[in-house]
């Protein structure tokens, strides 16, 4: 019995290595307006989560694949915003949002493979429709971890401006992972207070 418990258990580990639906966490650098920031992502069938820390505030923006919205959690004031994902706040605290955006009015062109960090990813162009000689960004593409691996962001106009997934290792979501404290506050972004509510 002993040996049998070793085995499921060792074949359990060997199984979340593999990482088959491409849960994972990383780290993802973000330059955004001539700044660099570090944030940690965590990925999963159902969304993804940053965390991250600047000048001592603490912050998690929460990404559900099946929410119009986007929740910027503050921790230390027990506070979430809650914002449409379309909203200039959520793309500016989200390169995929902001990607996903421009990509809804875009023209996307594959533009082969290429390896990131040791990724096999699809690398890939996306062109303005209104004007087919402007490219707004590149991107290259995980089909392992369903995931961006790299983008850069042409629109700004600033050269690196875009994000970069590096550290990746498998990762297993807790039962919380994408709801928000019961204790927290949620405020609509439009400054009207919602009060607690359960995810």
């Amino acid at each position: 019995m002993k040996n049998l418990k070793q085995f499921l258990t060792i074949l359990i580990m060997l199984f979340m290595s593999i990482n088959l639906f491409g849960q994972f966490k990383a780290k993802m650098v973000f330059n955004s307006m001539g700044k660099e920031r570090a944030f940690i992502v965590y990925s999963a069938d159902e969304g993804y989560r940053y965390e991250f820390n600047e000048d001592g505030q603490e912050g998690v923006v929460i990404v559900k694949n099946d929410s119009p919205d986007v929740f910027i959690l503050m921790p230390q004031q027990k506070m979430a915003m809650k914002s449409p994902a379309e909203s200039s706040m959520s793309m500016g605290n989200d390169p995929i949002k902001s990607y996903e955006y421009y990509r809804e009015k875009g023209l996307l062109k594959e533009a082969g493979r290429d390896r990131i960090n040791g990724i096999d990813c699809v690398k890939s162009y996306l062109y303005n429709k209104d004007n087919p000689s402007q490219k707004m960004f590149t991107m290259w593409y995980s089909e392992k971890y369903k995931f961006p691996i790299k983008i850069l962001n042409h629109i700004d106009g600033e050269e690196g401006t875009g994000m970069e997934l590096k550290e990746i290792e498998p990762w297993t979501p807790g039962a919380n992972s994408f709801s928000i404290p019961e204790c927290y506050q949620i405020m609509e972004m439009g400054g009207m207070m919602q009060g607690r509510q359960k995810s």
